[in-house]
């Protein structure tokens, strides 16, 4: 079986994540006409219209496994690059293309010609074409594992969002004719403490070093990125953590990375250069393969997050920390 798309936190990625994964969504994802240039991963349901994966144009961006759902997947018209692994049933719609696809559950063609090399199921089969080529191949039950411990990834990246919330603020913040600017002093790594409200308007980074690594902390359960510009940020050096949203909006362009794992992301257009880690992702921004790849220290080992693993359902009472100043 091809490697797992989520891996154990390695300190060289501060993220945690497994080369190439783009697009992280807990729990579901809806998303037409766009595409992730890298791999994706869902944990509950996922729903694709004129949509690609793991592709930068023809063939796939990463081997292995392009896109893993944990529940159920409706595809309709796209194409998903590297191996396609649901873990619950499978509804599609016509247009589709696939390299490799295994379905856990059932797989429900509705009539459609399945373009893929290799098609297998462990449930039921219904509405395939008389004339499929190559025909669907059933498996045993339990046999198609999408390799991702979905709620160990929940907690450990809460973990991870709530202690980057406690590093001291390294930046400076100011509004200069109408632009909020965060000001790096040249530090190693830059960190600021912004309020959801701040964000009404363009950001500008100032005085980066060469090797800055940007980490702007945002509160507020609601934060609207609006259709703003986001200047100097440079590729694979800015991330914005939003350790309390559970409502995140967005439309335009930014080369930045997002870690909301408590939030649902609805965006409406735009690209984001970088990786998205979210409880839910709803919308049509492109999302093109950037990786983080800051350099955050003072970040919790492995065995925290097995003890915090007890405490799933509690993460949302955890009281709120005491907010530093911008």
């Amino acid at each position: 079986m091809a490697a797992p798309l989520a891996q154990a936190y390695n300190p060289a990625d501060p993220l945690g994540l497994s080369s190439g994964l783009n697009l992280l969504a807990f729990d579901n994802l809806t998303a037409s006409g766009s595409d992730v240039e890298g791999r994706v991963a869902v944990g509950a349901n996922a729903i694709l219209s004129s949509y690609s994966i793991n592709t930068k144009g023809f063939g796939a961006l990463y081997s292995g496994n392009g896109l893993v759902v944990g529940g159920n997947l409706s595809f309709g018209n796209g194409s998903l690059w590297g191996n396609t692994l649901v873990g619950g049933n499978l509804t599609l719609g016509g247009g589709n293309a696939f390299e490799n696809v295994s379905v856990g559950g059932n797989l429900n063609a509705n009539g459609n010609w399945i373009n893929a090399n290799s098609i297998s199921y462990a449930g039921q089969l219904s509405q395939v074409n008389p004339y499929q080529n190559p025909a669907p191949v059933q498996v045993a039950p339990g046999s198609v594992q999408t390799g991702i411990d979905f709620q160990a990834e929940r907690v450990r990246t809460t973990s991870l969002s709530q202690t980057f919330d406690t590093l001291s603020n390294t930046g400076s913040v100011a509004n200069v004719y109408g632009t909020l600017t965060l000001n790096a002093n040249h530090n190693s790594l830059a960190v600021f403490d912004l309020n959801s409200t701040q964000l009404n308007g363009n950001v500008s980074l100032a005085n980066l070093a060469a090797d800055t690594t940007v980490l702007i902390n945002v509160h507020g359960q609601s934060v609207d990125f609006g259709n703003h510009g986001y200047d100097n940020f440079a590729s694979g050096r800015v991330l914005f953590n939003l350790p309390e949203a559970t409502q995140v909006t967005f439309a335009g362009g930014i080369t930045a990375s997002f870690l909301a794992p408590l939030a649902s992301f609805n965006s409406s257009n735009g690209v984001i250069n970088g990786q998205v880690i979210v409880a839910n992702w709803s919308g049509s921004t492109q999302v093109n393969d950037a990786a983080f790849a800051g350099a955050i220290a003072a970040v919790p080992e492995p065995e925290t997050y097995a003890m915090l693993l007890a405490g799933l359902g509690t993460i949302g009472m955890v009281a709120k920390r005491r907010k530093k100043t911008a």
